[in-house]
C-alpha cells in the first residue's frame, strides 16, 4: 500500500509576485454549471418516473436506483454550494484560515457522494439490460456484482484513506498521518470508473447488431443505448483534472474543475439512462411526434398479435419491436425486448 504523510497545502510557499489575483473566485461557476446540468437530469428522471409508474404502471428496481442517483446528484450540488460559501473556488492562499478545514471537509463529502451516485447509475443501467436482453443475463449479473463490489471498496477506501480519519481534510492537525497516495489512489479509481463505463456501454452492442431488423432500426437502438458515451467523455476530463489537482498545491482553486466534471458526468449518465424511457410521456404530450418511428417498424414479421402489442404505450423502448437472436437462441419479436422496456441509460452507459 502506498502511504505517505499528507502534504500541507496552507500556507503555501508562493511569492507575492507569483500569486494570481487573490480576489479571483471560480465558485459561482461551479454552482451554476452543476445546478443547471443536475436540474435537467432531475426533470428527465421525473418524466421517466411518470412514464414508468403512472403510464406504463411498471416501475422497476432500475427506476428506483436512478432516482437514488438523482437524489445523490442533487445532494452533490448542495454540498458543493456549501463548499463555495467556505471558499472553494478561491486560491488557497486567499482563503480565510477559519474556512480551510470546512471547505476541505465538504470537498471530501462530495467525493463520497460521487462514488455512491456513479455506482447507482451503472447498476440502474445494468438492471435495465436484464429486462431488455435476456440472453445477456449472465454477463449482466456479473457486471452488477462487479460494480457493487467496486463501489463498496472505493467507498470504504475513500472514508478510510487516512489514519487518523480526519487527516484527509485537516492536514495541519496531523503532521505524521499516514494516507494513501492521493494521485495514485484517485487516478486508479478514475480509471476504474472509466473502464466500467465503457464496459456497460458496449455490453449490449453484439446483441443489438444481431437483431433481425433494418439497419436504421438497429442504429436507432444503438444510439439510444450509447448516449452514455457523453458521460464517458466527461469521465475522461475528470480523470485529467484529478491528476492536476493532486499534483498541485492550490487545491481549493483546482478542485473546481474536478467538481464540475464530476457533476456533469453524473448528470449526463442520469440523462442517458433515462431518455429511452420517455416515449410514453412524449406520446401523451405529442401523440404524432414519434408515430413514424414507433409504428413504421411494426415489424418485419407483421401479424395480428404483434399489432395488438403495438399500442401507443407498448413499452418505453418501443422503437425496437424486433425479432432477434442471441447466444441462447431465438428470443422472439416483442417478448423479450418489450418485456423490459423501461428506460435505458448508458452510462454512464448504464444498462439495466
Amino acid at each position: 500500500m502506498n502511504i505517505h504523510t499528507p502534504r500541507r497545502f496552507a500556507p503555501i510557499a508562493v511569492s507575492m509576485t507569483e500569486r494570481p489575483n487573490e480576489d479571483a473566485n471560480r465558485g459561482p461557476s461551479l454552482v451554476i454549471i452543476n445546478a443547471t446540468f443536475t436540474a435537467i437530469a432531475t426533470l428527465i428522471v421525473i418524466l421517466r418516473i411518470i412514464a414508468r409508474a403512472f403510464i406504463l404502471k411498471k416501475p422497476g428496481l432500475d427506476d428506483a436506483m436512478i432516482a437514488a442517483a438523482t437524489i445523490l446528484a442533487i445532494l452533490n450540488v448542495v454540498v458543493s454550494g456549501l463548499g463555495v460559501t467556505h471558499g472553494t473556488g478561491k486560491h488557497t492562499w486567499a482563503l480565510n484560515p477559519s474556512d480551510a478545514v470546512p471547505a476541505a471537509k465538504l470537498r471530501f463529502m462530495t467525493h463520497i457522494i460521487y462514488v455512491l451516485a456513479s455506482g447507482s447509475i451503472k447498476i440502474s443501467i445494468s438492471l435495465l439490460y436484464l429486462r431488455l436482453f435476456p440472453t445477456l443475463r449472465g454477463p449482466t449479473l456479473a457486471t452488477i456484482g462487479s460494480i457493487t463490489a467496486m463501489t463498496t471498496a472505493i467507498f470504504l477506501a475513500t472514508i478510510f484513506q487516512c489514519s487518523p480519519l480526519d487527516a484527509v481534510y485537516n492536514t495541519r492537525k496531523y503532521a505524521h498521518a499516514a494516507c494513501l497516495g492521493a494521485v495514485a489512489f484517485w487516478s486508479a479509481t478514475a480509471a476504474l470508473y472509466l473502464l466500467t463505463d465503457v464496459w456497460v456501454l458496449v455490453l449490449p452492442v453484439p446483441t443489438i447488431l444481431g437483431l433481425q431488423a433494418s439497419r436504421r432500426k438497429r442504429l436507432v437502438l444503438t444510439a439510444l443505448l450509447s448516449l452514455g458515451a457523453f458521460a464517458c467523455i466527461a469521465s475522461i476530463a475528470r480523470m485529467v483534472y484529478i491528476v492536476r489537482l493532486y499534483q498541485g498545491v492550490d487545491q481549493s482553486w483546482h478542485s473546481v474543475d474536478v467538481s464540475i466534471w464530476s457533476g456533469v458526468e453524473l448528470a449526463l449518465g442520469i440523462v442517458a439512462a433515462s431518455v429511452p424511457s420517455l416515449r410514453p410521456v412524449l406520446d401523451q404530450l405529442a401523440p404524432g411526434l414519434l408515430s413514424s418511428v414507433g409504428r413504421s417498424h411494426h415489424y418485419e414479421s407483421g401479424g395480428a398479435d404483434q399489432r395488438r402489442m403495438a399500442g401507443p404505450f407498448h413499452e418505453d423502448i418501443s422503437l425496437v419491436r424486433l425479432t432477434g437472436k442471441g447466444g441462447d437462441g431465438d428470443y422472439g419479436s416483442s417478448a423479450s425486448i418489450l418485456r423490459g422496456s423501461s428506460g435505458g441509460q448508458c452510462l454512464s452507459q448504464e444498462r439495466r
